[in-house]
Parts: structure tokens; sequence; C-alpha cells
């Protein structure tokens, strides 16, 4: 795993120190919900895209695909 470097103003230190054991894995983890949310917006974005360009399946055929996907127990 790579490692970086950042710098912290001392008071949010003392404060993280005393809220977590382990302030480096909050903040890999928060990160990583950054990111996350960060793809969740982008995939939000294409979807939105999707539906104006009308890209997407037709009702008809999401319906006809549900049934089908259903019926096969899938």
């Amino acid at each position: 795993m790579a490692k970086i470097s950042i710098s912290l103003p001392e008071e949010l230190l003392t404060y993280l120190d005393q809220k977590v054991e382990n302030r480096s894995a909050l903040i890999e983890s928060l990160l990583q919900q950054w990111r996350q949310q960060q793809e969740d917006a982008a995939l939000a974005a294409a979807c939105s895209l999707v539906d104006e360009l009308e890209l997407g399946w037709e009702s008809e055929w999401q319906t006809a695909a549900i049934t089908d996907w259903e019926a096969d127990g899938s």
C-alpha cells in the first residue's frame, strides 16, 4: 500500500485523537466514503443523461425483460 503524508492543524489532530483510536484508519475510511459518493454521483448523472437522450430501454421492453427474468427463476 502506498503511503501519503498530510498536514493538519494541531487542534484538529488533538480532536481526532480524543475521538478515535486510529486517526489514519478514520481518514482512510472518510476518503473511501468520499470516493464512493463521487462514483454514485457520476453514475446518477450518466443515468439521467441516458433518460434524457432516451437511450435506455423502452418501458415495454423493460417489463418484458423483468417478466422473462422472473419466469426463469433468476
